[in-house]
């Protein structure tokens, strides 16, 4: 993969994308066209989204897991 804007080449491996991406916003943000932007700030929110969730999900466990321990208990008690 190749940056258009600078001609860098990017080796395709399984992070290729990732590394394309921060590229694209570390060196050429300014350059950047109004949808590239876009989508820029979406992988953003998605990426801080994702952490979040997994940062909760270590603090409180898994909700599916919580939500049939919490179903079991209350058949059980039945």
């Amino acid at each position: 993969m190749e940056c258009k804007y600078c001609g860098e080449i990017f080796v395709d491996d399984d992070g290729a994308i990732a590394i394309y991406w921060m590229h694209q916003s570390t060196h050429h943000k300014e350059k950047m066209t109004a949808e590239e932007k876009v989508f820029e700030d979406f992988r953003k929110k998605m990426i801080r989204q994702k952490e979040d969730y997994e940062r909760s999900k270590e603090k409180t466990g898994d909700s599916d897991l919580i939500f049939n321990a919490k179903e079991r208990d209350a058949r059980n008690r039945s």
